[in-house]
């Protein structure tokens, strides 16, 4: 994950995006990144099918709408 996470930084020093955009996306990427551990998946195969699993996990599980899982996917994306 350390490699990702200097292109990460990157991007965003890019952007000149503010600290809050910042740590809202690394919480969102730790969820993520746990959910696909959880499923052993490592983040060199992740792939499409990985993340609508992840997706179907958000509505069904976490209960959550597509108003709020939509910002989770698209606020920040390197």
């Amino acid at each position: 994950m350390e490699r990702y996470d200097e292109k990460i930084e990157l991007y965003f020093d890019l952007k000149d995006s503010p600290e809050s955009t910042r740590e809202a996306y690394r919480r969102r990427m730790k969820t993520f990144l746990a959910y696909m551990q959880k499923h052993n998946r490592p983040i060199d195969d992740i792939d499409e099918e990985d993340i609508q699993q992840f997706i179907l996990h958000l509505k069904k599980e976490r209960s959550l709408s597509a108003g709020t899982i939509n910002p989770r996917l698209f606020t920040a994306r390197p």
